[in-house]
């Protein structure tokens, strides 16, 4: 178990960046952060592999760990339970942002979920990363999902224009949902409340 008097730190994929400096900003969360690009799922082997070196380098430096993640790699579940860490609740940034219900609720709804960060970069993840081009992206797209749900946290201007290509892209509606910071501030405070009372 570690010291229950060591330093609290976290560290987040950069999907958080904007909303977690934000609440840092209005002093609603007061643990300083690290932040890895969020790029890294694109290769799960890689995000593993860094998280488990920020993590031995925190640990070793006597800090515990809030891990601002979700089940995005395959060793996250070991990652997330070791002594000094713990990890925010949630199977990906979107639950974690809209919380487990509307979450589940929507996925049900056969809703593509699009965050702030990455829409700016839409054809590089969808053209390069993850291979979804012409007529064979229409085709998925459209047998899995039914619309786009952007998740506005409010940090960034609206992208219009890139809402608009990706809809076009993939012959799918977007709509565009407003959501607060509840959700992420509870899951990052729950996290930090479990490694400062066990020490995990």
């Amino acid at each position: 178990m570690k010291d229950e008097s060591a330093p609290v730190v976290c560290i987040a994929c950069s999907i958080f960046k904007m909303e977690i400096q934000h609440l840092l900003q209005e002093k609603e969360w007061d643990i300083p952060c690290r932040f890895l690009g969020s790029m890294l799922h694109m290769a799960p082997e890689r995000l593993g592999a860094e998280l488990q070196t920020a993590l031995a380098e925190a640990l070793q430096g006597g800090d515990r760990v809030v891990l601002a993640y979700g089940d995005c790699c395959p060793q996250m579940e070991d990652l997330g339970s070791q002594g000094g860490v713990a990890r925010t609740e949630g199977v990906n940034c979107c639950e974690i942002l809209l919380g487990r219900e509307d979450y589940q609720r929507m996925r049900k709804e056969g809703v593509f979920f699009l965050i702030p960060e990455w829409t700016l970069n839409w054809r590089r993840i969808f053209e390069h990363e993850l291979g979804l081009k012409g007529i064979n992206a229409v085709t998925f797209m459209q047998e899995m999902h039914t619309r786009f749900v952007y998740l506005d946290t409010g940090r960034v201007p609206i992208p219009t224009l890139e809402l608009e290509e990706i809809s076009v892209f993939a012959g799918l509606p977007v709509e565009i949902l407003p959501i607060s910071l509840d959700h992420l501030l509870a899951s990052l405070e729950t996290a930090a409340g479990k490694v400062c009372r066990h020490g995990r």
